[in-house]
């Protein structure tokens, strides 16, 4: 089968007994500037504070260059994540056989997480209130959130499906039910 689109940023294939979706993380190139000016400017400050630490010989200034640093190295990480994710991740949601993969890549590279069919209850769209704080966050193009998609796995929710428009979720959710349904009986 060949691949179809279900909005600009998500595709799927689906074959008998499989249905395999891959949800974009790319976003418009001016964007895209932004954040990698956003990312420069972080590592610029952040050698400007190191080189500070390193050349500074009061203690006292050191231990408050040195808190910075850890403090800047976290969000270093979390807004480097980010800017990988934007120039080439991707989530994938397989249902297959008896289970449904996610796998959220940054550049093919990211871990698996498999579930068992049988396991997932309660598969539904993810609400939060248009006007609450959470929804604007969430849905911003600097994080990495926004999942639209939940369901339970053993008492735990696994959201899925980051920044999709509220109809691409509602027929993603669709085609997602109609497949695990069709494994299931197919099990049985």
């Amino acid at each position: 089968m060949s691949v179809k689109l279900l909005s600009e940023k998500v595709s799927y294939r689906s074959e008998p007994g499989s249905l395999q979706i891959i949800v974009l993380g790319k976003i418009e190139r001016w964007k895209e500037a932004l954040l990698t000016a956003w990312l420069l400017a972080w590592i610029f400050c952040g050698g400007v504070v190191f080189n500070e630490y390193w050349h500074s010989t009061n203690r006292e200034n050191k231990m408050i260059y040195l808190i910075f640093l850890i403090f800047w190295a976290y969000y270093f990480w979390r807004i480097g994540r980010v800017w990988l994710f934007r120039r080439g991740g991707n989530e994938l949601i397989k249902v297959q056989n008896n289970t449904l993969v996610l796998k959220r890549s940054f550049f093919t590279y990211g871990k698996s997480r498999e579930f068992d069919l049988e396991g997932i209850t309660d598969l539904k769209p993810l609400k939060i209130s248009k006007t609450s704080f959470a929804h604007t966050y969430e849905n911003s193009w600097w994080v990495l959130g926004g999942e639209k998609i939940s369901f339970e796995y053993h008492g735990k929710v696994v959201k899925l499906a980051m920044q999709i428009s509220d109809d691409t979720r509602n027929r993603l959710l669709s085609m997602m039910k109609k497949q695990i349904a069709k494994n299931l009986k197919s099990l049985n």
